[in-house]
């Protein structure tokens, strides 16, 4: 296979601008990055990180172009090696596959339906089914051998790839309902299972392997749009979680397995940014628990909620970038350490500029110790902006303090007020839906209202623009 290596210029090619306490450093990756992963696959000395470039904005479900500036990009080190794989390679996931104790990779090709199976004997194509999105390498079965599960979501299913013998691959396929778009292998329970995402049905289907191949053990509930599943430990309790991205609800959905067979109700956290398409789960601030990283594609902003005392808390929200244009920015995220200094970074592609975002975790200044901001200009305002259906209003304080929203007509007469104990208020981001109704709850009328939000000493006023 074809590869080029690239050395990058830290003048040429690195961009780094910070974002209050937090430095991003852009990267150039080519058209269109849609998957990432970081592991260790023998580029370097450390950890690579792993980009598919899609090549083309196509949106879900739809045929894209093939185009040929679709590629595979490997980060390692200042350098980069790109390869050229199918037609619009969508979904990355790393693992050893073939049992050698070396991490290989697995790529998904949109608008092939094939997933590529990149190991150190070489590359094996396999078809999956119309439109495969999410991919994922782990133990499904049991064995001890790790396998590749895929969503395919034009056709509704899961496949299953088991390997048999060290080139030898078994092909198992199960439908789900409502379209996947990603999926994961894990423990609950002890037990192996498949979880996959179902978009279209805002569900998850559990999914695990007996004599007769694959078979569905229930669908859960999750949440609107669910794009993004993992199973890992975000309670600190010892035992696995699922855990959704919720695209339409932009929430993501904490589901616990009950001690009696089945499951509990989600446990859902509202999330600042809007359009969750992305999700990692790592420790990001160095305390051994899981945290959990949202790349939020329509707000251009990267959402970091750390887990304290078993539940999550919406610790930081940073902006991908200063552009006006807030659309199609982060869409996939990572964690994992890559300068080698022991300590997990967040990694996340950048759609709309073509490029992989970095924010490094630095000794001694852990993204947990960055301190919360006291109310200002800059991190007091609504989202989306224009709004037609709803808005959020966003601010951050540096400490539990009563705060009061009013929101009034451009002549002053007040529209709708809320005020918020301290109680409710925590040192760090916090969020605020408004449904575009008055103090009686009847719709406004479309048109300029203006946004006061005081805290103590501190108060900021910003216009909102209501048009349906």
């Amino acid at each position: 296979m074809k590869r080029t290596l690239i050395l990058l210029s830290v003048l040429g090619f690195l961009t780094c601008v910070l974002f209050a306490e937090f430095s991003i450093v852009s990267v150039d990756s080519g058209s269109y990055p849609r998957g990432i992963a970081i592991a260790d696959v023998g580029f370097g000395t450390g950890n690579e990180v792993i980009v598919a470039n899609f090549g083309a904005g196509t949106l879900i479900g739809q045929d894209g172009s093939g185009d040929t500036s679709s590629s595979i990009a490997i980060f390692s080190g200042g350098n980069k090696t790109v390869s050229q794989a199918g037609k619009s390679p969508r979904g990355v996931a790393a693992g050893d596959i073939d049992g050698d104790g070396k991490a290989d990779y697995a790529v998904t090709n949109y608008d092939d339906g094939t997933v590529m199976i990149f190991t150190g004997s070489g590359t094996q194509t396999f078809e999956a089914g119309r439109h495969p999105v999410g991919v994922a390498i782990g133990d499904a079965t049991g064995d001890g051998k790790n396998d590749v599960a895929v969503a395919v979501y034009s056709e509704s299913k899961v496949v299953l790839f088991t390997r048999s013998m060290k080139n030898s691959w078994n092909k198992y396929e199960l439908v789900v309902p409502g379209s996947p778009t990603d999926v994961t292998i894990g423990t609950l329970a002890g037990e192996p299972v498949i979880a996959s995402a179902n978009y279209g049905a805002g569900s998850v289907s559990i999914i695990k392997m007996d004599a007769a191949g694959l078979v569905k053990a229930v669908d859960i509930v999750s949440g609107g749009g669910a794009c993004k599943v993992r199973i890992a430990d975000v309670t600190g309790d010892g035992s696995n979680e699922i855990i959704t991205a919720n695209f339409f609800d932009n929430t993501i959905s904490v589901i616990k397995k009950g001690f009696i067979g089945g499951f509990e109700e989600p446990v859902v956290y509202k999330l600042e940014g809007l359009r969750p398409n992305g999700m990692a789960v790592g420790d990001v601030n160095n305390d051994g628990l899981n945290d959990i990283v949202v790349a939020n594609r329509d707000s251009d902003s990267i959402d970091i909620l750390l887990q304290e005392n078993g539940v999550l808390r919406l610790a930081h929200t940073v902006p991908a970038s200063d552009d006006e244009d807030k659309t199609y920015g982060p869409v996939e995220a990572a964690i994992g350490d890559i300068n080698n200094n022991g300590l997990n970074d967040i990694v996340f592609t950048h759609m709309r500029s073509g490029t992989i975002k970095v924010i490094y975790q630095k000794a001694g200044i852990s993204f947990k110790d960055a301190a919360a901001e006291p109310l200002n200009e800059a991190n007091t305002y609504n989202y989306p902006n224009p709004c037609e259906e709803n808005t959020f209003i966003r601010f951050s304080s540096d400490k539990q303090q009563d705060v009061k929203i009013l929101i009034t007509d451009v002549s002053g007469r007040p529209v709708w007020t809320r005020d918020i104990p301290a109680a409710s208020v925590r040192a760090g981001v916090n969020t605020v839906e408004w449904q575009l109704v008055n103090d009686m709850g009847a719709k406004v009328a479309n048109g300029i209202y203006l946004l006061r939000v005081s805290a103590g000493e501190r108060a900021v006023t910003k216009k909102i623009a209501v048009g349906k």
